[in-house]
């Protein structure tokens, strides 16, 4: 499988671009579900955007979306150098190396913001960490993606009660753990908690872990510039995450501002808030 990403990986991304500027030129998108959640979701995020802003959102997210594919797919078909080589800029790149040399476990919090695949690679080369990933109903390409992710050292485990307690076990020990936390978690796994003005089930993994075990958390996402280039973002934490009176809310506030830098980067096809309070609110029901 890996020799197919390979493949993929020798064309170039200006003609894969190309390709796919053609591809939504056609609005041929406009049909897919895909295209739909993400006009929903935009609609619940900037309600005061009217429909023809939010329907220009959509496609350059759509477009965004499509290059982050090739993007995961390069990082599956190359090594760590080669990955690591489409990275243009990281900012504030001291923080990672610092805070792990605290001691006291690192907590390594990011989002979908283009390719996660790419972010994990790259987060790898500089420290081993311990992730989790949600299982890919394909079982040959779920065993690819975990041995990929799990690549010179690095360990991979389910979303579970059991990857958790992995997550618990390496913090005490002072290594590193990784994970996106904008995703709706397993029932009994998280709290309904606003995001972008709706009460949307979320996790409380981070700032569970970081009451229990007092490690340093940080904030890593990708952005792309309009010319395509990559950068990775490094962020503290408030130290309200380990306040239990306010870190509830801190999380989604702090992934909603660095979704609202460039929102095109971010994945708005996902139904993020297909379960709430109210079953019978569903947003995605028409679909």
């Amino acid at each position: 499988m890996k020799a197919l990403f390979y493949l993929i990986s020798l064309i170039p991304k200006s003609i894969i671009v190309i390709l796919i500027d053609i591809y939504i030129y056609t609005k041929i998108y406009r049909f897919f579900n895909s295209y739909k959640v993400t006009k929903i979701n935009l609609k619940i995020a900037f309600p005061d955007l009217n429909i023809e802003n939010i329907e220009k959102l959509a496609k350059l997210s759509i477009r965004e979306s499509l290059i982050s594919v090739y993007e995961t797919f390069y990082t599956w078909g190359r090594s760590y150098i080669s990955s690591c080589s489409k990275i243009f800029m990281v900012k504030n790149n001291f923080l990672l190396k610092n805070k792990f040399d605290e001691g006291r476990g690192l907590i390594l919090v990011s989002i979908h913001n283009r390719s996660v695949d790419m972010l994990l690679k790259w987060i790898n080369s500089q420290i081993k960490t311990v992730s989790l990933y949600k299982k890919v109903k394909n079982k040959r390409l779920d065993k690819f993606v975990k041995k990929n992710r799990e690549h010179d050292g690095a360990l991979c485990y389910e979303t579970s009660m059991l990857g958790v307690r992995n997550l618990l076990k390496a913090l005490k020990k002072n290594n590193a753990v990784c994970f996106a936390a904008d995703q709706v978690p397993k029932r009994g796994m998280g709290e309904y908690i606003n995001f972008f003005g709706r009460d949307a089930y979320s996790t409380t993994l981070v700032q569970s872990l970081a009451v229990k075990t007092k490690a340093a958390v940080l904030y890593l996402y990708i952005n792309s510039s309009p010319k395509n280039f990559l950068s990775i973002s490094i962020e503290c934490c408030n130290n309200d995450i380990y306040d239990d009176s306010k870190h509830k809310l801190l999380l989604n506030t702090d992934i909603e501002r660095i979704i609202n830098k460039r929102p095109i980067d971010y994945s708005w096809e996902y139904k993020r808030f297909r379960r709430n309070p109210n079953p019978a609110f569903d947003p995605y029901k028409n679909i």
